[in-house]
């Protein structure tokens, strides 16, 4: 018995030595299966435009990311090129297509529950039964050693930290890291050369450090007093990460009279927030609550109070600290971690609208469910990962927290008021003080400074 066996040399071209033997095993096995209970003594016919595709089931029903699984149905034709098929909204690779079999690899966090689609040609339709997708979370230490009392730059066998506090990521993977206390400095951890290496030591504190519009510049903004309330540091790739110190710029007088309003940072600024909408830089003014912006490029700032009629007291009038983080959907709406009042803010840069969005105002608590009933302890630093999910570094709950799409509030990893140092599930592993987090948007990967624990710790979500 003969068959037509097209396999996509597209996917199997990204794939490694070992895993592209393991997906030619499985195609194999698959065919095998196919002639023990096929009568058809000819070769796959080709898929018939003419004629309507049948879906009639696959196999298995669940599975996590890279799972395999077989759709079998009718006129699914033998070319893999033609096929697409997607869990929820998302793009499955495509193994190989014959005999009224489709091979797909499951992608990556499709969502819980999946309609999977099967689209041949111009024939699209769904699969009646559903897939339910498991998650798996892994946490291991990436570097720094728990209980070191100093910093030390170098490879990541050798490299300690004192106080890791907040951290972003650049678009080709390397790592930055606010480190406070002896001393305050920024650092850039290479994933691709394991080393650690110090960029600056910086005056003051620095805070949570985040990219530029381009993905390529580092901006951290510095912490408060009166010297320093207006500054920030900057580090560009293209200046091998040279660190400039930037003053945000107060209007000038002409500036005034055509209607921009002056501002007073007050006394710090934890975090900045890049709006997609204007390209302009957002902070919170942490004893007042006040939103000030600013042009990166000219670095002209000015307060929001003169762009919404004198709304004041934006995101949580009371003293605390705060961290910022846009919506990539709703772009004009920005969430804000209000530290000392354990909740998470919304705020609608174009109308002024804030609010609670999550937790309830000055109660600490651990609670997962809707964001009404949730409860948080001091959260700190936050991002939004591909799904739309906000990822929260929650410091007095000792764990890492997620709000989804829906609103709904839970613990990603990490046990509710137990510290520790063990990687592993979310069953197993424990943080101690976790203040900030990124993620590395090419792979979902999510890194953590575990602040309590001095070290870097990586999340894999699957």
């Amino acid at each position: 018995m003969k068959f037509n066996i097209i396999i996509n040399n597209k996917i199997m071209s990204k794939l490694n030595m070992k895993s592209a033997l393991m997906y030619i095993l499985c195609w194999l096995l698959l065919i095998s299966c196919v002639e023990k209970e096929s009568s058809n003594t000819g070769s796959t016919p080709p898929y018939n435009p003419e004629q309507s595709v049948v879906r009639e089931s696959f196999t298995p029903v669940e599975g996590g990311m890279a799972t395999q699984v077989i759709l079998k149905g009718e006129n699914l034709g033998n070319d893999p090129n033609l096929v697409k098929v997607y869990f929820n909204n998302k793009p499955a690779p495509i193994i190989g297509c014959a005999s009224g079999r489709v091979l797909v690899v499951t992608p990556r966090q499709p969502g819980d529950t999946c309609v999977i689609s099967l689209v041949i040609g111009k024939d699209s339709s769904a699969f009646s039964q559903k897939y339910v997708y498991h998650t798996r979370e892994i946490v291991a230490t990436l570097v720094g050693q728990k209980g070191t009392t100093s910093f030390k730059a170098g490879t990541f066998g050798e490299a300690t930290f004192v106080d890791p506090t907040y951290l972003t990521v650049d678009d080709e993977g390397n790592l930055f890291l606010a480190h406070q206390n002896s001393p305050h400095s920024v650092v850039m951890i290479s994933q691709q050369n394991q080393t650690v290496t110090q960029l600056f030591v910086c005056p003051n504190k620095p805070n949570a450090p985040s990219t530029d519009i381009t993905g390529r510049i580092i901006v951290v903004p510095a912490d408060g007093n009166e010297t320093y309330k207006d500054t920030y540091f900057e580090f560009d790739a293209d200046a091998q990460w040279a660190p400039r110190t930037r003053r945000i710029l107060h209007p000038s007088a002409e500036d005034r009279a055509a209607g921009m309003l002056d501002f007073n940072i007050n006394l710090y600024k934890h975090s900045f927030a890049i709006c997609m909408l204007d390209s302009m830089v957002y902070l919170r003014s942490n004893r007042d609550g006040y939103m000030v912006k600013f042009n990166p490029k000219t670095r002209l700032g000015q307060s929001m109070d003169a762009d919404l009629n004198g709304v004041k007291d934006i995101c949580n009038p009371a003293n605390t600290d705060s961290y910022l983080v846009f919506d990539p959907v709703n772009k004009s709406r920005m969430y804000c971690a209000s530290t000392g009042q354990h909740c998470i803010h919304y705020y609608d840069v174009l109308t002024g609208e804030t609010g609670v969005y999550a937790g309830k105002l000055g109660e600490s608590g651990w609670k997962d469910g809707p964001a009404e009933e949730a409860r948080f302890y001091q959260p700190r630093q936050m991002v939004l990962d591909n799904e739309g999910n906000l990822i929260i570094a929650e410091q007095g709950n000792h764990c890492i927290r997620k709000i989804s799409p829906q609103g709904v509030v839970s613990t990603v990893i990490g046990i509710a008021g137990k510290t520790g140092n063990q990687d592993g599930s979310p069953e197993d592993a424990t943080f101690n003080a976790p203040w900030g987090l990124c993620i590395d948007r090419r792979d979902g990967s999510i890194y953590i400074a575990d602040r309590g624990n001095r070290c870097i710790r990586k999340l894999t979500i699957e």
